[in-house]
């Protein structure tokens, strides 16, 4: 366990409109995922905590990977509800908003974070945490478990 076994993912830009993002960021040379963009509903996550709370209000944002150079990034559009991503854009407008890594073994880092004095933000279990390092340098880390590509399982 431990950062040396995690891998970086992507950069995470909290932006006002994905496509009008992903439009400038192809003018630049960018090139988007081949998959839609598509909205990640809280209230789908069959165990999702937000900091320690299981029971938090539901929240949506719309999601498009692009990759520009040899750095991909998670645009995230703030669509309905409180969370991370509405509160970074009321306070600093558009910008860079967290850094994620894939991790072999998410809940064993989740719990050495916790155990130096890292809170998670959010965390679904085998899924991804947001974990807020935001102490130092205000960056929040993303960490997600390995595994295919692409939106992360549902409840059924």
């Amino acid at each position: 366990m431990g950062v040396e076994n995690w891998t970086l993912w992507h950069v995470g830009l909290s932006v006002k409109s994905v496509d009008e993002a992903v439009k400038y960021f192809e003018s630049l040379g960018g090139k988007a995922a081949d998959r839609p963009a598509f909205v990640l509903d809280s209230a789908n996550f069959e165990h999702l905590r937000t900091y320690d709370r299981t029971d938090a209000p539901p929240w949506k944002i719309k999601i498009k990977m692009l990759d520009l150079g040899p750095l991909s990034f998670e645009l995230t559009e703030p669509v309905e509800g409180d969370n991370y991503n509405k509160t970074f854009m009321d306070e600093h407008g558009e910008g860079a908003n967290h850094i994620a890594y894939l991790v072999d073994e998410l809940e064993k880092e989740v719990e050495e974070l916790e155990a130096k004095g890292v809170p998670v933000m959010y965390h679904a279990k085998g899924q991804y945490a947001y974990m807020d390092a935001r102490k130092v340098g205000g960056v929040v880390i993303e960490l997600k478990q390995s595994g295919p590509p692409g939106p992360p399982p549902l409840k059924n």
